[in-house]
């Protein structure tokens, strides 16, 4: 058991980002700072320098968890964090609203400030071992992610994303909220690893407590991590809000909310799963909790990505077809997801994608989802980077002719018409970055795929194929995956086809700021480096993947 100052010692790169968010906030209103985003890159940098002295054998208080699972969620934040700065820094939100000259007002120190107490938020998701603290830290995403919203655009589109969000930001939290309070129930604790020792027991009087609870809390969870998935049934906000804010806000909707939803996910279904410690049984209730996580998962993955690639074949903004992207990835995601909910249920604690190179350890599904997190999550914010950087279309105006016009904002597929032949560079990134998103390979978004596919077909590998079996369900799960992935193709390519086959019409300005061109070229050299060496990757993923189960703290089970 730790004390409280190593305790304090173990969230070191936490705190480092809500100090940098203090001064942020404070050198903006009383010393006239306006470099907020310079501040908030330091305080990333200063977050991993701090996370990189952290411990990697594991340790344990009575609120946290450093295990590899927090280690790669932590990393994963920081380094998205540092990326996302740069597209939310190099945004020229107020171009498309106003005439004239446009003012930049990027580097502003409370949306930095704010940001970097998002960040922290979902680090803390990553490493909370008790209920006060997970909910803490979702809290600490969603309340700073609408703040943003509502800064970065004045207009009326703007304000009406913000709104829809918060409000349905709230309906989530209040689900999530009482799934928590039925886990505080099963377990008599707020700490996940006596809720999960409870869940696990053999006890007939617990079990039958516990299977009341389950259902209800189950389907109150997966209601509340699907909003931030972006999932069905939570999924409808997404397109409206991702059209209607600025491409840097975008950026952050599709990545760090879904960051918080998959590890939120498997926190909670760590906590019916027995370590290679644990050698005791493993008690009815833990089986039906995770048959039931399994069951729901499953279904929503299959719902989920045919509903979004469906509805993004139909988009012509572009915006909103990578807002359904969005909601299609999440089902991919759910795919792993059910896959490791699955395994657990018969005790399966070892496999996965190329399990005999010993490149994966832990639950298969788990490491998959990890891993495709990571492939997604870089892929889609290298885009997104892209069009910030790209900013405006060249507006239709004569000189002489009348007040110059507003300047648009690239909105439209056909707003990128051309775009190899004006900016090469650009239409390179974004070619790669989409033929990720789609699979092709070798890129990593292909590894991805064939991970959670893989997870999904090794679930009662040695059962027998018949109707209504669970070995059915899955093996359907993984056709309707690589069908749903040509369907997304199709949306995919004709971008790619806009790009390199079409004339350019009006051209793009490539006025979005030199910051976001960087984080454009950074998750290319990212994704490049994933291409060539993905086993680094999927190593990190499989040691993180075999460690979300509840550790059990002694102090906390007397």
């Amino acid at each position: 058991m730790t004390t409280s100052l190593q305790t304090f010692a173990l969230l070191a790169p936490e705190i480092a980002l809500v100090v940098a968010a203090i001064i942020a906030f404070l050198a903006g209103a009383f010393c006239g700072l306006r470099s907020g985003w310079l501040v908030a890159l330091l305080g990333i940098a200063t977050a991993m320098a701090l996370a990189g002295g952290q411990p990697t054998g594991g340790a344990v208080s009575a609120a946290i968890s450093i295990d590899a699972f927090s280690i790669y969620v932590r990393w994963t934040v920081l380094v998205l964090g540092a990326l996302l700065a740069l597209v939310l820094a190099g945004d020229l939100f107020p171009a498309a609203v106003s005439r004239g000259n446009n003012v930049w007002r990027g580097g502003t120190c409370e949306e930095a400030g704010t940001f970097l107490l998002l960040l922290a938020g979902l680090s803390l998701v990553g490493v909370a071992g008790d209920l006060v603290l997970l909910f803490a830290g979702l809290e600490l995403v969603s309340i700073p992610t609408y703040i943003l919203l509502a800064l970065k655009r004045g207009d009326a589109h703007g304000q009406e994303a913000s709104l829809k969000y918060f409000f349905l930001s709230l309906v989530a939290s209040a689900l999530f909220l009482y799934a928590l309070v039925c886990l505080y129930g099963i377990g008599g604790s707020t700490s996940l690893a006596v809720i999960g020792a409870r869940l696990r027991s053999t006890d007939d009087a617990i079990a039958g407590i516990t299977t009341v609870l389950l259902p209800v809390a189950i389907g109150m969870a997966m209601a509340g991590a699907a909003f931030r998935l972006a999932a069905v049934p939570m999924h409808f906000y997404a397109p409206d809000v991702y059209e209607g804010t600025s491409p840097g806000n975008a950026a952050l909707l599709s990545t760090l909310p879904k960051v918080a939803g998959v590890v939120v996910l498997l926190r909670l279904l760590g906590l019916a799963v027995a370590g290679p410690a644990q050698a005791a049984a493993v008690g009815p209730a833990a089986i039906s909790y995770t048959t039931l996580f399994w069951q729901l998962a499953l279904a929503l993955a299959a719902i989920t990505m045919t509903v979004g690639n469906v509805m993004a074949l139909m988009q012509s903004n572009l915006r909103r077809l990578l807002a359904c992207s969005s909601i299609a990835h999440a089902g991919y995601l759910l795919v792993g997801l059910s896959a490791a909910a699955a395994a657990a249920s018969t005790g399966v604690t070892q496999g996965g994608l190329l399990a005999d190179q010993g490149w994966t350890q832990g639950l298969g599904g788990a490491s998959a989802t990890l891993f495709y997190l990571a492939t997604y999550t870089l892929a889609t914010l290298g885009v997104f980077a892209a069009i910030t950087y790209l900013g405006h279309r060249w507006p239709e105006w004569k000189s002489g002719a009348g007040p110059r016009p507003p300047r648009e904002e690239i909105s439209t597929v056909d707003d990128l018409d051309g775009l190899s032949a004006t900016n090469p560079v650009a239409a390179f990134a974004i070619a790669v970055f989409l033929l990720s998103l789609a699979g092709i390979p070798p890129l990593p978004g292909f590894w991805g795929k064939l991970s959670l596919a893989t997870s999904a077909l090794e679930v009662d590998w040695n059962a027998a194929i018949t109707f209504g079996s669970r070995r059915a369900a899955f093996v359907a799960l993984a056709v309707l995956l690589v069908i749903n992935a040509a369907i997304a193709a199709a949306y995919y390519l004709r971008i790619i086809a806009a790009m390199y086959f079409k004339s350019t019409k009006r051209g793009v300005q490539a006025d979005g700021g030199i910051s976001a061109g960087l984080a454009m070229l950074a998750c290319l050299l990212l994704v490049l480096v994933a291409t060539v060496k993905p086993a680094g990757l999927f190593r990190a993923a499989s040691r993180a993947g075999g460690s979300p189960e509840a550790q059990v703290v002694a102090s906390d089970l007397r």
